[in-house]
């Protein structure tokens, strides 16, 4: 459940890889309020938990990439004998998921690296994560995940792909031409990603989501609030002539229901062998 976009909307795309540090600023600025903004986010998470296994083949799982945990009362309800993990970068997220109560003997927090997680090698029976791992490289992402998966075990995915945001991205390209939105990964990155960790039956499911707004500046609010506003490289701020001009340009997208913002969403379902 992390970043996509900035509201400082300038990006130097010759450096794409996310500064992990930042991000972890970013999302941590964004604890208090997550979960009253990540309207989204908590939709596609609800529709994940409805996909949770009733066994799995060790009583261990993960929620990868947590934020607050909001998923944490659903996911003990739906496997009330595993021990849960809570998962994050952002120990300010963590925090906030103590705060509201939802950490406990059997739900207990773990600040760390997605990519590096400081686990034992077969010593999980899920691994749950929802809007999180889309600022990851999906091969070492998914080559980890698969490390710490015991045989069995199961993956339950949702992850926004290339082609989200993109009426804001097309906006500010009729402006200036450089990119304001973080690239994301593709169907096909996730796919050839998922064979080569050995996630050879994973079930792909692409689904495409919009979102509406009263105005430009709503939806700057609403990525900033739920810690979705980085964007890798980005630097300094945007003058208010061109803020102007991309208002306009996104101003002519509008319908009744407001202006649209599309979600590309990818639902993965694996189990390792």
């Amino acid at each position: 459940m992390t970043s996509i976009a900035s509201i400082n909307w300038l990006a130097d795309m010759s450096n794409p890889t996310p500064d992990k540090g930042a991000v972890s600023d970013h999302f941590s600025r964004a604890a208090r309020s997550y979960d009253e903004h990540a309207i989204l986010q908590l939709a596609v998470g609800r529709s994940l938990v409805q996909r949770l296994p009733n066994t799995l083949p060790v009583p261990a799982a993960l929620d990868l990439g947590c934020a607050t945990a909001p998923f944490a009362r659903a996911q003990q309800q739906a496997l009330p004998e595993v021990h849960w993990q809570a998962v994050d970068l952002s120990r300010a997220m963590l925090a906030e998921a103590s705060a509201r109560g939802r950490l406990s003997a059997h739900y207990q927090p773990l600040c760390a690296d997605a990519e590096q997680l400081p686990l034992a090698e077969a010593s999980q029976g899920l691994v749950f994560s929802c809007f999180a791992l889309q600022w990851c490289d999906p091969q070492a992402v998914l080559d980890e995940i698969a490390r710490v998966l015991a045989p069995g075990g199961r993956l339950l995915l949702a992850v926004p792909l290339r082609g989200s945001l993109r009426e804001l991205q097309q906006s500010w390209q009729a402006v200036n031409h450089r990119p304001h939105v973080n690239a994301l990964p593709s169907l096909r990155d996730w796919q050839d990603a998922a064979l080569k960790a050995g996630f050879a039956d994973a079930q792909l499911q692409q689904q495409v989501m919009v979102e509406y707004y009263p105005s430009v500046k709503a939806i700057a609010r609403r990525l900033k609030a739920t810690g979705a506003d980085h964007v890798s490289g980005a630097s300094g701020l945007t003058g208010k002539n061109a803020w102007q001009a991309m208002v306009a340009e996104y101003e002519s997208q509008r319908t009744d229901q407001g202006l649209p913002l599309t979600w590309n969403v990818l639902f993965v379902e694996a189990e390792k062998y």
